[in-house]
Order: C-alpha cells, then sequence, then structure tokens
C-alpha cells in the first residue's frame, strides 16, 4: 500500500483530499505545515508528498528544499498544490525538484491522475 502525505495548514483541504482518495488503497498522513510535515517523515515511509505553497512556521518552498536536500527523502516525488499560479511561483517551485505543480481549485480527475503517475 502506497502512502501519501499532505501538507496543508487548511483542514477542508486535507480533508476533501483524504476523501478523494478513500479507498484508493493508499495510507494518508496530514501534516499542518512544512515542520509537521518534516516530523512525519522522520517516523514514517512515504511515496508520495501532496503540498501547499502558503504555509505557517514552514512553508511549501522551504518544506520542498529540506526534503529534496536530505538524501532520505530527495526520491519521494512532490506535488505542490496551491492557489498561487504565477510563473515566477512555479518556476521557483519547479527548480527546487517538485514533481507537478497544480493550482487550486484543482479538478478531481487532474490530481488524481498526477497522484496515479507519480505512485507507480
Amino acid at each position: 500500500m502506497k502512502s501519501i502525505l499532505l501538507v496543508d495548514d487548511c483542514k477542508t483541504t486535507r480533508k476533501i483530499l483524504s476523501y478523494l482518495l478513500k479507498g484508493k488503497d493508499f495510507t494518508i498522513l496530514q501534516a499542518e505545515n512544512g515542520l509537521d510535515a518534516l516530523e512525519k517523515l522522520a517516523r514514517n515511509d512515504v511515496d508520495l508528498i501532496i503540498t501547499d505553497l502558503n504555509m505557517p512556521r514552514m512553508d511549501g518552498i522551504e518544506f520542498v528544499k529540506a526534503v529534496k536536500e536530505d538524501g532520505a527523502y530527495m526520491g519521494i516525488p512532490i506535488i505542490m498544490l496551491t492557489t498561487e499560479s504565477s510563473e515566477l511561483d512555479k518556476s521557483k517551485a519547479y527548480q527546487l525538484g517538485v514533481s507537478s505543480y497544480l493550482s487550486k481549485p484543482v479538478d478531481k480527475e487532474r490530481i488524481l491522475n498526477e497522484i496515479e503517475k507519480h505512485c507507480k
């Protein structure tokens, strides 16, 4: 069973994503920000990370940078799912190593396709 870490300060977004993935044979872990997510990563095997960009304490950019700089986690695909759609934000995220960058609101099929693509 594949494990997905959902990182978003919005509880509603985490609930919606969890609901979309229910019954899809994934274990779902949730974190409220990048620091919380790093703690969860240290204690769990994760196959995919879905993270927001704007979060308190440690934002998505800082979190992705920390993940990609750590040899234990650098191979984990990351989908950035955010309300930010500027080319600068996208460019920065891709430079840091995100696998996909999706803008909210995202179509249900689109997010499920991205998850399937990265969880093979």
